[in-house]
């Protein structure tokens, strides 16, 4: 059966809380985020609502009506001129935000689009429509290195026939690349139809301008014979065949503005601000309205200028009265501007508020941290202690501990831990005994082996010395008395050192030895033992080598020593095959001395290793030496209790024994 799943407490409690924080969060952002829209929508409105009657009073405007013969058409350019300034539209508070707070909002998050109309609704221009405006110089008048005319013109393009990057250019501040531009196509009136049209880089000017001198940008272009940079091509915009005319300019200026995204207003869906304007603008011809509102998050503000004439004076008003309406001498209405500016109060406001997003959600996180770790550390930590002392009593290592001020953890802690003492008392007794019983057995396995052991090695002498004492009584061999008491004596003697070392051994092992302290010579010891054992070398040809070129001092049982060195030495020369070699090495290291024996033999197996310091072990090669297996066993006694420590090894061509003391 699958087991159910089960989420940690941790983790819920960590999922609510963030849970919870998030709700809280989003609920506080939300409402703030709306209270600063408003504010900013209140701020939007009241820096915007007069926009259209700064365009209708800018100075081209305002002079085209005063003085429509200043040029050949200069009322005409003033028109294209008021529809294409953007700034004017918006107005310097909403572009540049410098009123304190609600101040990130740019030119470019905000939309707008401009309009004139006459007296019968008909649009003169439009924001919407994209053109060059300039004032034109022919070709003759271009070479003459004439510099104005009063003549303008305009010259529609199509977006998508301006080449790479040339979008980019014209729509931000495209007169202060350009020095002059050049228009071929088919012009009639006003109106020109463009093919083609180029530029001349206001930089290269600049690097060919002469200084402290007088020039025109026509015969500068001519003499330094700057190059044309291509900006548009459209070479099927007027039939094949036609003529083509080309017109020069070095003032100019060019409508292209950004479309805005579409809404919703007043119940009906507008692609963009531009066709917003265009829709209502001719309805205001016959009476003002008041088109500006606020829907969810975008916020329509237009406003409108009207220039009326009232005996043959000029007026400029921002409403305009019905004619059934206005009680005195009517106002002839003779041409009238529209301004609408689209933007997002909410998106002003999260672009203001994005900081105060970022600390209050890092607090929020904080905060849940904080109530995770208490919550934690006074409730579920108590718990999972407590969940894992019941489960897995043998891992519990500290008591569990639960906070203070928490009621219930503290309870739960405080009896569990009195509960686990209980257990922990028995547990220790239950050990203690299992400890003894233990012992016992493995005392009694040792008495049974030692007993086993000993009557092992005390039986092959025995026998000797009993069938040797037979013959004796039986006057068997009386020519061989002698011998027979002489092996009888040896095999007696056997079984004395046997005892002898046996009952060292049990000295050692139950540690009723006492150690002298000597300062001695290992060095001299050592070397005073092998020359005792070198006859017992020489006669198996064994190759001794003693590398004891360093003094070591010892403080310890000489006795003792000698009896550890002596014992190594001579199973050393015991166990090594005739003709092998033995080597031997003394050093001083950490306050150690260590002694090291290695002679040639067949390699002891990890088995035999184990065991090898162990009472009565003989491998099988000992026994064909004989020996009474205690040897090892009182070494590796006599170097622990001076606090040492014994070592065995096998290598490729035979043993080493090594101590430290």
């Amino acid at each position: 059966m699958k087991k159910p799943f089960r989420i940690k407490s941790l983790t819920a409690v960590t999922l609510l809380l963030a849970g919870l924080a998030l709700i809280l969060w989003l609920v506080g952002m939300y409402l703030l985020t709306a209270l600063t829209a408003e504010l900013a929508a209140d701020r939007y409105l009241e820096d915007s609502e007069d926009r259209a009657v700064l365009l209708a009073g800018n100075a081209r405007l305002s002079q085209a009506w005063k003085d429509p013969d200043r040029d050949q058409n200069f009322w005409e350019r003033a028109v294209w001129e008021t529809v294409a300034i953007g700034e004017f539209a918006l107005g310097d508070p909403i572009i540049s935000g410098n009123s304190g707070f609600l101040q990130r909002r740019n030119n470019e998050e905000i939309f707008w689009a401009n309009a004139v109309y006459d007296a019968q609704g008909n649009c003169l221009a439009g924001s919407w429509e994209d053109f060059f405006y300039f004032t034109v110089l022919t070709e003759d008048q271009w070479k003459a290195g004439e510099e104005l005319s009063r003549y303008s013109a305009r010259a529609p393009f199509r977006r998508d026939k301006l080449v790479e990057g040339g979008l980019e250019l014209v729509k931000y501040g495209f007169h202060f690349d350009a020095a002059a531009m050049r228009f071929t196509g088919t012009f009639a009136g006003t109106e020109m139809t463009l093919t083609r049209a180029e530029y001349i880089s206001r930089d290269e000017l600049w690097d060919v301008l002469p200084r402290n001198s007088s020039y025109t940008v026509s015969n500068l272009v001519e003499e330094a014979g700057l190059t044309w940079h291509l900006l548009y091509e459209d070479p099927e915009a007027v039939p094949a065949g036609t003529e083509l005319v080309t017109l020069y300019t070095d003032n100019f200026d060019v409508c292209c503005q950004d479309r805005s995204p579409s809404f919703s207003y007043r119940g009906n869906r507008y692609d963009s601000v531009a066709g917003l304007v265009e829709e209502v603008g001719p309805t205001l011809a016959e009476s003002s309205q008041n088109l500006s509102r606020y829907e969810g998050g975008d916020l329509l503000i237009v406003s409108t200028a009207y220039y009326e004439k009232h005996e043959s004076e000029n007026y400029l008003v921002d409403y305009h009265y019905e004619a059934d309406v206005y009680a005195g001498d009517q106002l002839e209405l003779q041409f009238y501007v529209v301004s609408a500016v689209w933007c997002s109060p909410w998106d002003t406001a999260m672009g203001e508020l994005r900081n105060i997003y970022l600390i209050t959600f890092g607090l929020a996180v904080l905060l849940v941290l904080c109530v995770r770790a208490i919550l934690n550390r006074q409730l579920i930590r108590p718990l999972r202690e407590v969940s894992r002392g019941l489960n897995h009593p043998e891992e519990l290592v500290d008591a569990p501990r639960a906070g203070a001020g928490w009621l219930e953890p503290t309870e739960l802690c405080r009896g569990f831990n009195d509960r686990m003492e209980q257990i922990r008392l028995t547990r220790n007794e239950l050990t203690r005994l299992k400890t003894a019983l233990d012992y016992a057995k493995t005392a009694e396995a040792n008495r049974r082996q030692m007993t086993s052991n000993i009557a092992h090695e005390l039986k092959t002498p025995l026998a000797v010395i009993h069938s040797y004492a037979e013959g004796l009584k039986e006057h068997i061999a009386e020519e061989k008395r002698d011998k027979y008491l002489d092996v009888i004596l040896a095999e007696t003697g056997r079984v004395d050192a046997m005892v002898l070392e046996m009952l060292d051994l049990s000295r050692l092992e139950a540690g009723k030895v006492k150690l002298a302290r000597d300062t001695f010579s290992l060095t001299k010891l050592t070397q005073s033992i092998f020359d005792r054992l070198e006859r017992a070398a020489e006669e198996k040809n064994l190759k001794l080598t003693l590398d004891l070129k360093e003094e070591c001092i010892v403080n310890a049982d000489e006795s003792r020593m000698a009896q550890v060195v002596e014992n190594l030495a001579s199973n050393a020369v015991k166990y090594t095959p005739e003709g092998g070699s033995i080597w031997v090495q003394m050093w001083t290291s950490q306050g150690a001395t260590w002694f090291t024996i290695e002679n040639t033999c067949t390699p002891l197996s990890q088995e035999e290793l184990d065991h090898v310091w162990d009472t009565f072990f003989r491998g099988d090669q000992a026994r064909s030496g004989g020996g009474t297996g205690l040897g090892l066993a009182i070494v590796k006694n006599i170097v622990e209790l001076h606090g040492g420590k014994c070592f065995a090894r096998s290598t490729s061509s035979g043993v080493v024994f090594s101590f430290w003391i």
